[in-house]
C-alpha cells in the first residue's frame, strides 16, 4: 500500500506494453516514410543511422527498451551504444536501473555508459552538459521524445526546500517554458493576475523570484510542464509521443495549452485510451496519446490540416493493430497524407459495441474554434454522438441554446457538497434536508428518506437551496453526469443540494418539458459528447448553456407537462409505499411510473422527428 501511495503521490502510472508497442508502431511509420524520401535512417550510406530517443520520466524504462526491441532505434555500429536516454526523479526507480534489464540488456553491463545515458534528476530541468562522439546535440535535443510523464502528482519537486539562489536558478529555467508565457498572456487578457507578478527580473516576464512565484509554478499542473519539456527536448522537425490526461484536451481552463500546441507543433494524431489502461497502477484516469511533430525553425503554424482521431475501448493488441493499419495507409497515401481524407471507420465486437473508432475529417481549425471552447478529446468528436445531434439539428422543430433563453446567469447554480473537513456532518437526525445524486431515480427524486446534514453546511451552501419546479442535473461523477429530474414537491425551508446543478428555468422554459428532453436520445447524446474529466466525468456551466433544446408550441408544452404530472402521481405513490416498507406496491408503482415516462420520452422524440403532432 505504501508503494502504491508513493507512486500516486508522484503521479507515476506505468504503461501497459500493448500501448508502448502501439506508440512505436506509429513512430516507425513516420521513420520509414522519412527514410524512403530522404534515405536518412536505415537506408543511409555507408552505414545505417538510428533516431535518438529520450524519455524524461522513464521510470523502469519500458519506452526506451521498446524503442530498441521494436527496431525503431538501435546501436551505434562502432561505439555499441544504444540511442536511448532516460531521466527520472524517483529514487526507488533509479536504484533499480542497475538491477533490471536496462543495464544488462541495453548497455551490456557497462554501468558507466548507462549513467551517461540515464540521469537521476527532475526531468523538467536541464540535463548535464555532455558531448557524444556518436550523437550531435548532446543531451539538449533528440529525434524523438516519448513517454508517459507524471500527472496529478505533487507538483515541481525541484522547488521543494531550496534556498533562494537555488530557487532563482530553477525559476530562471522555467522562464523558458513557452506554455507559461501563453498562460500569462491569457491571464492578462482576462484581467487576471499575471503568472509572474508585475515587475521584471532579467530579460523574462518575471516577478521577484519569491515564494509567490514558486506557488504559481506549482499551481500549473505538472503534466502541462512536462508537455512543454517534451517539445523543448525534440529537435526542430522531431517527433513527440506523449500520454496525457484528457483534462489537457477538454478543460476550458486548458484552452491556452491547446493553442500553445497548435503554435509549436503539428498535431498528427490523438488516440483515446480506455479508463482501464492504468487500473493495475491503481487509477481509472482517462488518458490519450498525442502524436506531435515539432515545427522546424521558421516553419509557420498551420490550422487547415486534418488530424487523425481514434479510440480503443479495451487494451487488446488487435484493436491497436487496426489503428496502425489504417494510419499507415492514410499516412502514405500522398505527400499531404491525411489532408484529403474524409474517412470515418468503426469496428464493432460480437455484441455490436464499438471497439475501435477512427475519423480523419476534422481539421485543427475545426477543433480550435469549437464552441463554447476548443475540444481535442476524441470522445467529443465521436461520430456516434454527432450522428444523433445532427439528426436533431436537421429536424423542422425550432431550437435554441439553453443559455439563450435568458440574459443573466442566475438560473444556473453550481453546488458544492457537505464537507467533513469543515466540520459539516451527515446523519439521519440532523435538521437540514440534503439532496444528492444518490437520491436520483429515473422518474424523480427518492423522497422516501431524504438524507440530512448539519446546520453549518446549510449556512455555507444555502445559495444551493432547492425550490419547487427546479430541475436538478447531475454534473459530476461517472454515474450521475447527464441524469436529471424535477423537484415537484416543496422542499423544506432548510434544504440544500450537493454535487448537482440546479437549473431554475421555470420562468422561461417548462421544467417538466426540459427533463423529458434531457432524457431523450437527443439530450443524452449532447451530455455524452460534452462531458469531460480525467478521474471522473463532469459538465461545466458553459457546456450546460450550450445544450441545444427544442422550442415547442404552447399547446405541445401544455400536453407534455400534463402527461408528466400524471406520471409524478404514480411516482409519489411508489415513494409512499417505499416509506411504508411495502415492497410489492413500491415495485408496481415505480415500474408503472417508469413505463409512463419512457412512453412520453418516445412520443416526444417522434414529435421532434415529425412523426406525430402531439403526445
Amino acid at each position: 500500500m505504501e508503494e502504491k501511495k508513493r507512486k500516486q503521490d508522484l503521479g507515476i502510472f506505468y504503461t501497459p506494453p500493448e500501448v508502448v508497442g502501439f506508440i512505436f508502431d506509429i513512430l516507425k511509420i513516420w521513420k520509414n516514410k522519412e527514410d524512403k524520401i530522404l534515405k536518412r535512417w536505415q537506408s543511409r550510406k555507408p552505414m545505417p543511422h538510428f533516431p535518438s530517443v529520450i524519455d524524461p520520466a522513464c521510470g523502469e524504462g519500458i519506452f526506451l527498451k521498446t524503442a530498441v526491441t521494436s527496431g525503431f532505434t538501435g546501436y551505434h555500429p562502432k561505439e555499441k551504444s544504444p540511442f536511448v536516454f532516460g531521466v527520472d526523479l524517483d529514487n526507488e526507480v533509479v536504484k533499480k536501473w542497475e538491477e533490471i534489464s536496462i543495464l544488462k540488456d541495453l548497455f551490456k553491463n557497462n554501468e558507466k555508459k548507462m549513467m551517461d545515458h540515464f540521469h537521476a534528476q527532475d526531468g523538467l530541468l536541464e540535463l548535464p552538459e555532455k558531448v557524444f562522439s556518436y550523437k550531435t546535440g548532446g543531451l539538449k535535443e533528440f529525434d524523438a521524445v516519448v513517454g508517459n510523464p507524471p500527472y496529478g502528482g505533487i507538483g515541481v519537486s525541484s522547488l521543494k526546500n531550496k534556498n533562494v539562489e537555488e530557487s532563482k536558478k530553477i525559476l530562471d529555467h522555467f522562464r523558458r517554458f513557452d506554455v507559461l508565457s501563453v498562460k500569462k498572456l491569457k491571464s492578462n487578457l482576462d484581467n487576471q493576475t499575471s503568472l509572474w507578478g508585475d515587475v521584471s527580473w532579467g530579460q523574462g516576464p518575471w516577478g521577484g523570484g519569491g515564494t509567490s512565484d514558486i506557488e504559481k509554478i506549482e499551481s500549473t499542473p505538472i503534466e502541462i510542464l512536462f508537455l512543454n519539456r517534451f517539445i523543448q527536448l525534440a529537435k526542430p522537425g522531431g517527433w513527440i509521443a506523449i500520454i496525457i490526461p484528457d483534462g489537457i484536451l477538454t478543460n476550458s481552463n486548458a484552452h491556452y495549452v491547446r493553442e500553445f500546441l497548435s503554435d509549436k507543433t503539428k498535431i498528427e494524431a490523438i488516440v483515446s485510451l480506455p479508463r482501464e489502461t492504468f487500473k493495475n497502477a491503481g487509477t481509472n484516469a482517462k488518458t490519450s496519446v498525442m502524436f506531435l511533430r515539432k515545427l522546424k525553425d521558421k516553419e509557420k503554424p498551420a490550422k487547415d490540416y486534418k488530424i487523425f482521431l481514434a479510440s480503443v475501448e479495451n487494451i487488446i493488441q488487435e484493436n491497436f493493430d487496426l489503428i496502425v493499419k489504417s494510419y499507415e495507409k492514410l499516412y502514405n497515401l500522398n505527400e499531404n497524407h491525411m489532408d484529403k481524407s474524409d474517412s470515418i471507420q468503426s469496428t464493432k465486437d460480437h455484441s455490436g459495441k464499438d471497439v475501435v473508432m477512427i475519423r480523419v475529417d476534422k481539421t485543427l481549425k475545426n477543433m480550435l474554434e469549437e464552441k463554447p471552447f476548443s475540444r481535442f478529446d476524441v470522445n467529443y468528436w465521436h461520430p456516434k454522438w454527432d450522428k444523433i445531434i445532427q439528426d436533431f439539428k436537421s429536424r423542422d422543430v425550432k431550437k435554441r441554446y439553453l443559455g439563450e433563453f435568458i440574459d443573466n446567469d442566475n438560473w444556473l447554480i453550481s453546488t458544492d457538497h457537505v464537507r467533513a473537513s469543515r466540520g459539516e456532518d451527515e446523519a439521519p437526525n440532523l435538521p437540514v434536508e440534503y439532496y444528492s445524486p444518490a437520491g436520483f431515480l429515473f422518474t424523480g427524486y427518492d423522497t422516501s428518506q431524504i438524507p440530512r446534514c448539519s446546520e453549518n453546511a446549510f449556512e455555507r451552501m444555502k445559495r444551493a437551496r432547492p425550490i419547487k419546479d427546479d430541475v436538478l442535473l447531475g454534473g459530476f461523477g461517472m454515474g450521475p453526469t447527464g441524469k436529471s429530474l424535477v423537484i415537484w414537491h416543496t422542499p423544506s425551508a432548510k434544504a440544500i443540494v450537493g454535487n448537482i446543478f440546479i437549473l431554475r428555468v421555470k420562468d422561461f422554459y417548462d421544467p417538466y418539458v426540459l427533463d423529458v428532453f434531457f432524457k431523450t436520445n437527443y439530450g443524452q447524446a449532447q451530455f455524452n459528447k460534452y462531458k469531460t474529466g480525467v478521474a471522473f466525468n463532469s459538465l461545466s456551466n458553459d457546456e450546460i448553456k450550450y445544450l441545444l433544446v427544442p422550442e415547442f408550441s404552447d399547446k405541445l408544452i401544455s400536453s407534455i407537462h400534463s402527461e408528466y404530472i400524471k406520471m409524478t402521481k404514480i411516482h409519489d405513490k411508489a415513494m409512499e409505499a417505499k416509506k411504508a416498507r411495502n415492497e410489492e406496491e413500491y415495485k408496481i408503482n415505480i415500474e408503472n411510473a417508469g413505463k409512463m415516462l419512457k412512453e412520453l420520452i418516445s412520443k416526444t422524440e417522434e414529435i421532434i422527428r415529425g412523426e406525430r403532432d402531439n403526445v
